[in-house]
């Protein structure tokens, strides 16, 4: 219990480091974490409303193909971040991990922290132009820290097997790049799934990533609560992964430290 609570400090420490080094050099430091978030709905609201609203038959509502974009590219990010922090995370905390006695599976738990406070403040930001355009916030939103948590899970456990394995396979970083870019355009983030053939449509459902960004959709663009199936299939792969990401970091951890 002492060890656990040792760890979670760090992890703390950590998350709060995070946030503040991501703009440390920059002459607005920390306002950063409101200015991008801001930008990113502003570009996307006004750029994509006019030149894309066609494609999702939003003839009737400009901001239509907006609010389905922001929402999926939301959930893309959140997911695409973790993973692509979570890799290099024993490499990037090599000293740490020297000096300290730290939980390895607990310890890379900051990225999630910092992440998630990133998201909350897109997501707020979001929700203040959905207010604006008049486009309703219902009670399903309320579901929506639920997907973004099992998503945040599902990603943690695969960033952590990613993670193990880079550190005796560096070009894990460079095979991932590359499938998080045929991921992304693989997914309807920018397009819906309808267009697609069938059996291109059923391939999609197979993809825990499918099942969270498809629930985003259904409740922040036509107002309705995920699809239970949905639900309990991101729920068993969130599980999943963790479990694996425990079980391959348990037997490794000796060789980990040992390489690091």
């Amino acid at each position: 219990m002492h060890t656990l609570r040792t760890s979670l400090a760090h992890v703390l420490l950590l998350s709060r480091q995070d946030l503040i080094d991501r703009h440390r050099e920059n002459a607005l430091g920390a306002a950063w974490l409101l200015i991008q978030p801001l930008t990113f709905v502003v570009l996307f609201s006004t750029v994509f409303s006019r030149f894309m609203r066609t494609r999702i038959g939003a003839d009737a509502d400009p901001y239509l193909y907006t609010v389905y974009l922001i929402g999926g590219l939301l959930t893309w990010n959140l997911f695409a971040n973790l993973l692509n922090r979570l890799t290099p995370v024993y490499g990037s905390k090599a000293h740490l991990i020297r000096k300290i006695s730290v939980d390895l599976w607990v310890m890379p738990l900051h990225i999630v922290i910092a992440e998630w406070a990133v998201y909350a403040i897109t997501m707020a930001f979001f929700a203040a132009f959905l207010m604006i355009i008049g486009h309703p916030i219902g009670v399903q939103w309320l579901a929506l820290p639920l997907i973004a948590l099992l998503l945040s899970a599902f990603a943690y456990g695969v960033g952590i097997i990613l993670g193990t394995l880079d550190v005796f396979i560096p070009d894990i970083k460079n095979v991932l790049n590359v499938i998080l870019q045929f991921a992304f355009w693989l997914t309807p983030v920018v397009y819906l799934a309808s267009i697609l053939p069938p059996w291109a449509a059923r391939a999609l459902h197979l993809s825990p990533i499918f099942w969270a960004i498809d629930a985003v959709h259904g409740i922040i663009v036509w107002h309705q609560y995920p699809p239970m199936k949905e639900v309990i299939g991101l729920a068993l792969a969130a599980c999943a992964s963790l479990l694996a990401s425990r079980l391959l970091l348990r037997r490794l951890q000796s060789e980990l430290r040992d390489m690091l």
